[in-house]
């Protein structure tokens, strides 16, 4: 039998013959820690080491940065700070008889305010100060407030900017891409265009006037264009400008060596082609011909320009189901920002609301303009349909809309070249010294901020005129977004002008956007000008976050002049608003997007004519090969 034994609080079991079992070994726990003399050197050691140094200098940058921040509650309501100052003026002035409501009843705490009725609340106006000291904190944004813009204006003009064409991008060389194959991939389909969107909204103006700068080309290069006549080399440098105008010139576009004998042959070998010497009939009949094997291979050549061209006009993307729908669609949703404007008049919500929507009304332009020029493909399909009479070069790529005024030039002196070819150097440093040329710059550089200023200073007349009047956080948005888009405008023409100082290998070898090429002279500008870029669109994207989130809703943003003295209006629904509604907000956001709207048919009726040229070619070719079949 197992004997048992009980002591002080537990109890021990024998085995039969009473002898206590063997007690398990004693286990030793060595110290985690390192141990004996060397310890406290480690420990000074690792005390001054870098790691150390890099944690306590992020933590004191945290701090340093924390402190200089305002501290807010975000449980703050300005509806129960404008209550808490109408029953300050409730007990002290006013009696129950006199006033008719209380005082949440003033400022609607807790409480839907009914627009229908046309009654106006009483304003309610404190000091800096007294903001300061009873309501200091943010008003975060319900779902409504944030889900409500979100819906109506702003993922609209967002579908609406990614279908605004960008530049492209070279890939990275296979032997790089075949050492991080996955990144490479994840990083080029989801990364290659942002920082081109990065540009469009840090650079509106260059954007705005690339884009109509390219219209207007196309316009006046069909114009001198009739399909009617018999069609010339030049004709053909003319159209395929006009059709692949887009792409990004370089030194190795050029006519194909089966083109350029062809002319030489007809031309009998020798001297610069007249223009009568180069009029060639695209099709002829299958009748006696003076000049048998030269005008044969010569004809045969400009066939195949020809069908170059007629391939291009036919596979040209839709422009209704491409753009038209999209910012139709993005009118209707914009008309219900405009109805919330009228039927809430005098809500400060709903009057930031229309100023934001105005804000961005430049986009619409911009998504009008870049999709009514006449090349709408891509540089792959181009380079496949010109195959066999003109060379790309080995990765032809598409122009951002910035740069396209400087493209447009090179192609133009391209197609205006008497021999088929031109010395891409040679123009570059003519074009480098063509004061005309970059004056013309200058001005359309203003015209393009034009378009942006007009519509930021309708969001400002807007959001400066919403109680409190004066220039608060969003108008103080919207008028940095223009100085800096000003400034970022003419950055942009400095640095081109820089760039055609830049060897021509280093060039080609780099992307237009991720590199900085040149002399250090030539870089600062480049560093300042992406500096600036980014910059200005960080103001559109995290001001906008900003207000959405409900950060700008705050007593201190009501009036940028932080001075005690400063009176701000705590109430919504004054008289001042009712009135300020009826005068400016509407009024203003309808001449802003009249006149946004007048850009965008007067975009559309280019593009009209664009296309009236490009049919009457297909017509015409449709009826040359109709006989042709006849016969």
């Amino acid at each position: 039998m197992a004997a048992v034994a009980e002591g002080k609080g537990c109890s021990q079991v024998y085995l039969e013959d009473g002898v206590p079992p063997a007690s398990p070994p004693t286990i030793t726990q060595a110290p985690i820690g390192p141990t004996g003399p060397k310890m406290g050197t480690l420990s000074t050691k690792r005390a001054f080491s870098l790691n150390y140094a890099l944690s306590l200098a992020k933590v004191l940058t945290g701090y340093l940065f924390a402190s200089f921040m305002p501290t807010v509650k975000a449980t703050f309501s300005i509806a129960k700070c404008c209550t808490i100052a109408a029953r300050e003026e409730f007990s002290n002035n006013i009696t129950p008889d006199e006033v008719g409501f209380y005082p949440w009843e003033v400022c609607s705490y807790n409480m839907d305010i009914e627009f229908d009725s046309s009654y106006v609340f009483p304003s309610v106006n404190r000091t800096m100060a007294w903001a300061m000291e009873h309501c200091r904190g943010i008003q975060l944004s319900s779902l409504q407030q944030w889900l409500v813009p979100l819906s109506t204006y702003i993922s609209p003009y967002i579908g609406v900017l990614l279908l605004c064409p960008v530049g492209g991008i070279p890939e990275q060389k296979h032997e790089e891409r075949k050492r991080k194959d996955i990144l490479n991939t994840i990083m080029y389909v989801l990364l290659r265009p942002v920082p081109e969107y990065i540009r469009i909204l840090g650079d509106p103006a260059s954007a705005i006037f690339g884009a109509w700068h390219e219209v207007w080309s196309d316009t006046m290069t069909l114009a001198r264009l009739t399909p009617e006549q018999p069609a010339t080399l030049r004709d053909s440098a003319l159209w395929t400008t006009a059709l692949a105008g887009d792409i990004r010139y370089s030194e190795h576009i050029a006519w194909k060596p089966k083109v350029l004998q062809a002319l030489h042959a007809q031309t009998g070998g020798g001297g610069v082609p007249s223009q009568e010497d180069q009029i060639i009939s695209s099709v002829k009949g299958k009748g006696p011909i003076s000049k048998s094997e030269p005008l044969l291979s010569n004809a045969s050549e400009l066939e195949n320009i020809n069908r170059a061209i007629d391939i291009v006009i036919t596979a040209r993307k839709g422009f209704v189901s491409g753009i038209l729908i999209p910012v139709l669609l993005l009118l209707a949703v914009t008309a219900a920002t405009f109805y919330d404007a009228y039927t809430m008049r005098g809500d400060k919500d709903t009057a930031l609301a229309l100023a934001y929507c105005t804000w961005y009304s430049w986009i619409l332009i911009l998504a009008m303009a870049g999709n009514c020029y006449a090349s709408a493909l891509s540089p792959t399909v181009a380079k496949n349909a010109f195959n066999r009479v003109l060379d790309f070069g080995k990765d032809p790529l598409s122009t951002p809309l910035s740069h396209r005024y400087v493209n447009g030039y090179m192609w133009q002196k391209w197609a205006d070249s008497p021999h088929g070819s031109l010395d891409y150097q040679i123009a570059r440093e003519e074009l480098k010294l063509n004061k005309g040329f970059w004056l013309r710059f200058c001005i359309g550089q203003f015209f393009g901020f034009c378009g942006v200023a007009f519509s930021t200073s309708c969001a400002i007349a807007i959001a400066w005129t919403t109680p409190t009047t004066g220039l608060g956080c969003r108008s103080f948005n919207f008028l940095l977004y223009a100085v800096f888009s000003f400034i970022t405008a003419y950055l942009h023409v400095l640095c081109a002008w820089l760039e055609l100082g830049f060897p021509t290998k280093t060039r080609q070898t780099s992307s237009h956007w991720s590199a900085f090429n040149g002399t250090l002279i030539q870089r600062i500008p480049q560093y300042l000008y992406w500096l600036f870029t980014f910059a200005t669109s960080m103001i559109m994207v995290v001001g906008t976050l900003l207000h959405m989130i409900g950060v700008f809703r705050t007593c201190w943003c009501e009036h940028i002049n932080w001075t005690n003295s400063t009176v701000i209006e705590l109430n919504n629904m004054t008289s001042q608003a009712v009135d300020n509604a009826r005068r400016y907000w509407l009024s203003t956001a309808y001449v802003a997007f009249g006149t946004v709207w007048l850009a965008c048919l007067t975009a559309m009726a280019f593009r009209r004519y664009i296309i009236q040229k490009m049919e009457a070619r297909l017509e015409v070719r449709n009826a040359v090969e109709e006989t042709e079949m006849e016969e």
